[in-house]
């Protein structure tokens, strides 16, 4: 199965497995090595491999977190994918999966449609503080002194709306490159 990159549909759902697999595995090893130790050294705890155990336990932690952060979310409906990418204008770009971080809080987007001046988002939760979110982002567009008018949907028939209204994109993805850059790096 080949990897999700950020930003690509399915990539919360791969994310979530990839990272249980890697608490797992890593908690499998230190155990491993743990029992190894105790064997090797008739059962004495104060060994130089309950400290390598000990170890596997930083790694463990960094994919359980990942996994947590990202338990809140869903890879939207693949029947909605496909809805919204028959209503994006011609040369418009679609990020999926969409999850982020503030100082605050972890925040989603189901989807983010990028056209000439305009980015129009869909909330991943129902209870998603789209103020917050938006606020967030645009004041991280601002920074980087990137235009364009952020609109953040909260219902699937609002954003499945707005997406039509939207003219033609002239831009090309190339000529929008640092923009989904900048996005891609903002994502968990």
């Amino acid at each position: 199965m080949k990897r999700k990159e950020k930003c690509e549909y399915g990539y919360v759902r791969s994310q979530k497995k990839r990272m249980l697999f890697g608490a797992l595995l890593m908690t499998a090893i230190g155990v491993a090595i743990f029992i190894l130790g105790l064997l090797l050294n008739k059962f004495e705890k104060a060994n130089v491999f309950t400290i390598i155990a000990v170890l596997f336990v930083l790694p463990m932690a960094r994919y359980l977190t990942s996994w947590i952060v990202l338990l809140p979310f869903r890879t939207p409906e693949e029947a909605l994918y496909e809805r919204v990418k028959e209503q994006m204008p011609e040369g418009a770009v679609l990020l999926s999966d969409y999850v982020f971080t503030s100082g605050e809080r972890v925040m989603g987007l189901a989807f983010l449609v990028l056209t000439d001046n305009e980015y129009i988002g869909l909330a991943a939760r129902k209870n998603e503080k789209l103020p917050k979110m938006k606020e967030y982002l645009s004041d991280a567009l601002k920074k980087r002194a990137i235009p364009g008018k952020l609109v953040l949907c909260g219902g699937e028939e609002e954003f499945l709306a707005k997406l039509k209204k939207v003219p033609e994109v002239k831009k090309t993805k190339e000529e929008r490159q640092e923009l989904l850059d900048f996005l891609r790096s903002l994502s968990v």
